[in-house]
């Protein structure tokens, strides 16, 4: 007797099958993830951006670099606040409006990294840095027509033997730094510049904490979001700086240095005083008590710093 096969048998051909799906159509309407019908870019139920399964290049290329930089609105805007509005940035992210601005985590890495970059980019001319500003008691640097090598520098002329004999009286610690600055002084300022951002990055939340000192009402991630902002507007003023540099202007460099000098520490006090409140002779005050221990703060920053470069 034959043997009738199952209604849901398939031949191996149809098992498989490959099923049809009409992207093009779906995925600006549905989510591809779970499949929540969109109502805008981003997907309502698992946050997933609503973007095509096969992108082009180009379009690979334009969303990473919208991600990395927020060029979609965001960046501008966020930009116009640091420079114009002190403390704005701050504000609107303690009162919850996040979503037109870059978070402040971005917006300081991306600063800093167009600031090394156009650093590492431009002709090293550290001997004509002079500091003329601070922001946070962190030192805001531009470039001066002169051009003088420092003779203090000029270390050929001492006898190795007194130069060791001086060396070896200071601290253990310091020796091996002594030494590296000593043995190869371009090597060694190129390795500290290359650090830097480490260092600056772990003074960030020493930042913060000072300020819980002066101002204990206030949460640490609210003394955290001020000092991410502070600093960002920091690079920003020194990228200024630096684009300056290339086009040999003496009285060009005149004026943003002289703009830096005055417009950092004023732009530092009108922020404190829109995100934290209190009167001028408070916050003054303030000002200047958080800038001391910042300032000591620093100092065994950096010192780690020059021994780990040493050593390294």
């Amino acid at each position: 007797m034959p043997t009738v096969a199952p209604s849901n048998f398939a031949s191996p051909s149809s098992q498989t099958a490959p099923i049809a799906v009409d992207t093009a159509i779906t995925w600006d309407r549905a989510c591809l993830n779970c499949g929540t019908a969109l109502s805008g870019p981003f997907c309502a139920e698992c946050g997933q951006r609503a973007v095509p399964p096969n992108p082009t290049l180009r379009e690979l290329a334009g969303h990473a670099f919208e991600e990395l930089s927020g060029w979609d609105g965001r960046l501008a805007t966020t930009v116009r606040a640091l420079l114009f509005h002190p403390g704005r940035l701050t504000i609107e992210f303690l009162e919850g409006r996040r979503v037109r601005y870059l978070s402040p985590l971005r917006l300081y890495l991306l600063a800093s990294l167009v600031y090394f970059a156009l650093a590492a980019a431009t002709p090293d001319s550290s001997s004509n840095k002079v500091n003329v500003g601070r922001v946070g008691n962190a030192a805001v640097s531009v470039s001066t027509p002169s051009a003088n090598p420092d003779p203090d520098l000029d270390v050929q002329s001492i006898d190795p033997k007194e130069l060791e004999a001086k060396i070896e009286k200071l601290p253990a610690i310091l020796q091996p730094v002594v030494r590296r600055g000593i043995a190869d002084q371009a090597g060694f300022r190129r390795d500290m510049f290359n650090s830097l951002p480490k260092a600056l990055f772990i003074l960030l939340p020493v930042f913060a904490g000072i300020l819980k000192v002066f101002y204990p009402k206030r949460g640490y991630a609210e003394h955290l979001y001020y000092a991410l902002h502070v600093h960002a507007f920091g690079f920003v003023a020194m990228i200024l700086s630096l684009l300056s540099e290339p086009l040999h202007v003496v009285i060009l460099q005149q004026i943003v240095a002289t703009v830096i000098l005055i417009g950092v520490p004023i732009y530092w006090h009108r922020a404190l005083r829109r995100v934290y409140g209190g009167s001028l002779g408070a916050t003054l005050l303030k000002e200047s008590g958080i800038g001391v221990l910042y300032g000591f703060a620093t100092i065994p920053v950096l010192i780690g710093l020059a021994m780990w470069v040493a050593r390294g």
